[in-house]
């Protein structure tokens, strides 16, 4: 019998003794694992540039004669129409509402004002502003025929601002306070309904009325409407007491001792202005470089 192996038969054997080797390797301990592949680094996303303020305007100091400590306005509105006018740049209408203050009862001349001073000071710290001032004071007037008058006025005048000197004729009148309030809500109503924005300013500070009670419920609850509304308010009254406390000696009254004189009417300017710059960089925030 022949022993010899036939090779195909050998070359099989081979090929199993083979394949049974790889598996051992396979599974043995000391393999190394396969590589894993490197992560593609992380793309930063693109710097979004900042965005920048299409108003160019710092809200002001107060001059030294009429620095106070409690806030010489109140409120965070938005004066939306005064800034779409400089975005036109187009001269802002502004109507200066109110009685024997916008008036300039007490002043030395009509220049020294307030409404001729806050036409100054409000071109003076915001670049390219323009401003149509139209005073429209009427002196010993109440909410109720001021609410009657403003409808007229601004049918005429189409303003984009209402600076409303409001309050002081209903407290020496003795009108109720709540009745007063719901005439001036239902103004600031009709006024946001014609987006005209509007900055109120309440009644002046003066020693023997401070503790008047109607008097100050009057005063209260402009403010109270104000933040209702939100509405921009100066504090006309509360830094004016502030005043007269820092400087006992300094009148801001004229000599009839309840009219404001030329140092009072440019406080009073000088807080408006704050309050309506405030406002417009108040809308320039929400809307964004732009819009």
């Amino acid at each position: 019998m022949d022993r010899r192996i036939p090779v195909v038969f050998g070359l099989a054997c081979a090929l199993v003794a083979g394949t049974h080797l790889d598996e051992a390797r396979a599974n043995s301990p000391s393999r190394l694992p396969a590589a894993i592949p490197l992560a593609a680094p992380a793309v930063p996303p693109p710097v979004q540039p900042a965005r920048r303020p299409m108003i160019r305007a710092d809200l002001p100091d107060a001059s030294v004669e009429c620095k106070v400590k409690s806030p010489s306005y109140e409120g965070r509105s938005a004066l939306r129409s005064v800034r779409r006018a400089l975005l036109q740049k187009r001269p802002v209408r502004v109507v200066a509402l109110g009685s024997s203050s916008t008036v300039g009862v007490g002043a030395s001349s009509p220049l020294a004002s307030y409404p001729v001073r806050l036409e100054n000071d409000l071109e003076g710290v915001i670049e390219g502003l323009s401003v149509e001032m139209f005073p429209r004071g009427q002196s010993g007037e109440v909410a109720e025929g001021a609410a009657e008058r403003l409808k007229a006025e601004v049918a005429e005048l189409k303003p984009d601002l209402i600076v409303w000197q409001v309050g002081t004729n209903d407290a020496v009148a003795r009108i109720d306070s709540e009745d007063f309030g719901q005439q001036l809500r239902e103004t600031l109503a009709w006024l946001a309904s014609h987006n005209i924005d509007v900055v109120l300013i309440d009644p002046q500070y003066v020693e023997r009325l401070s503790k008047d009670a109607r008097y100050v419920s009057i005063v209260n609850e402009i403010a109270t409407v104000a933040s209702e509304m939100r509405v921009l308010l100066v504090n006309r009254f509360d830094s004016m007491a502030d005043l007269a406390r820092q400087h006992p000696g300094t009148s801001y009254l004229s000599s009839d001792r309840f009219h404001l004189n030329d140092l009072g009417y440019r406080c009073m300017a000088e807080y408006a202005t704050r309050a309506i710059v405030s406002g417009i960089l108040q809308a320039d925030a929400e809307n964004g470089a732009g819009h």
